[in-house]
């Protein structure tokens, strides 16, 4: 069955298994074997690639997954299975009816369902006729997916990039869409140091807006990078309070901050909008909320157009993305690649190498 993690006791050079980090019980991650064991390595089906990895990236959502945490909002829970959600590679086997790639191509991806006009994704595959396609399946040295998720890699642009920006970037820029950005939009993101908030500033100015966001002193000048209009210090001040944001467009919320949605009701316009992909304190009904045009939470789709989209800005320069460390896929590295991630303190991503 898709999804899950097969077990084998053939050896490594009948090429027939691979290395993959399998969780077999939904837990702390402190809690799970970290170490890569040795599995079925996946055939490829119709409308598939099979990608051998060069890099995968690790996303706060990870460790949530992992822990069961999302049950309750009805995701799929496959169990053995193969965490991780973003990669990059190299083409190693073309499934049947696939067009538009050759073996060895140079790819990236963030595996979560499909943009087919819903509101919002989650990570349960709805690929064409792949209902129940592989789901996460990034942390290994081969990965499955619908060909119809992947975009090419530009040669500018590194494997690390690559696998960093797929799932955070289709974040912010979906977000940043969601709400309405565009030239003259004035919009506040929250959290300029994130992933999502960083390449959010970015995307935000490239759209044409004035972008306000927040920063610690420890951040300030990494977030300066970002081209952001304005930048609060919120250990010094309250943005809700600050007189020019009175009647903003927007605020999007990239961190889950306490109380956020209740304090962009001080500073957002009258049918102006809120996103967060956080918190869920808007709700998930972008109309229910008669003051705004838009407030919900947010969860991306996989849309190879703007995979592609942040691939080129990625390539010629105009969206930078700092890989802050990258660690072997060994169990001290990929244990060493979550703790770095859960200790919130990353200007940067955090990526594992194949």
């Amino acid at each position: 069955q898709q999804g899950k993690a097969h077990f084998s006791n053939r050896t490594m050079s009948e090429a027939k298994t691979m290395k993959a980090i399998v969780v077999k019980e939904y837990k702390d991650w402190k809690s799970q074997s970290l170490a890569p064991i040795e599995v079925e390595k996946p055939e490829v089906g119709t409308g598939q690639l099979l990608i051998k990895a060069k890099a995968a990236a690790l996303n706060p959502i990870d460790p949530m997954v992992m822990a069961g945490f999302l049950k309750g909002a009805g995701w799929d829970q496959p169990s053995p299975y193969i965490p991780g959600y973003d990669v990059s590679g190299v083409v190693e086997a073309i499934g049947e009816g696939v067009k538009g790639f050759k073996v060895g191509d140079e790819v990236f991806s963030v595996n979560w369902s499909l943009d087919v006009g819903q509101q919002m994704g989650c990570h349960n595959d709805n690929a064409g006729e792949q209902k129940k396609g592989p789901i996460a399946g990034t942390f290994a040295e081969y990965c499955l997916l619908p060909a119809n998720k992947v975009s090419k890699k530009n040669s500018k642009v590194s494997f690390e990039q690559a696998a960093a920006v797929a799932l955070v970037g289709t974040t912010a820029y979906q977000s940043l869409k969601a709400i309405g950005v565009e030239k003259g939009s004035k919009v506040l993101i929250l959290g300029g140091s994130g992933a999502v908030g960083y390449l959010g500033c970015q995307l935000a100015k490239s759209m044409g807006a004035y972008v306000a966001t927040t920063a610690s002193a420890r951040t300030m000048e990494y977030v300066k990078t970002t081209g952001a209009d304005k930048i609060i210090n919120y250990r010094e001040a309250k943005w809700e309070e600050c007189e020019d944001l009175k009647g903003i467009d927007a605020v999007f919320d990239s961190i889950g901050e306490s109380g956020g949605f209740e304090k962009a009701k001080k500073v957002v316009k009258k049918g102006g909008s809120f996103v967060s992909i956080s918190s869920p304190d808007a709700g998930y009904d972008p109309t229910a909320h008669k003051e705004f045009k838009y407030a919900s939470f947010f969860c991306l789709k996989n849309s190879i157009n703007v995979q592609d989209k942040l691939m080129d800005m990625l390539a010629d320069g105009t969206l930078k993305l700092n890989v802050e460390k990258s660690f072997p896929f060994t169990k001290d590295g990929v244990t060493g690649a979550f703790t770095a991630q859960t200790a919130g303190k990353a200007m940067g991503k955090y990526v594992i190498m194949f």
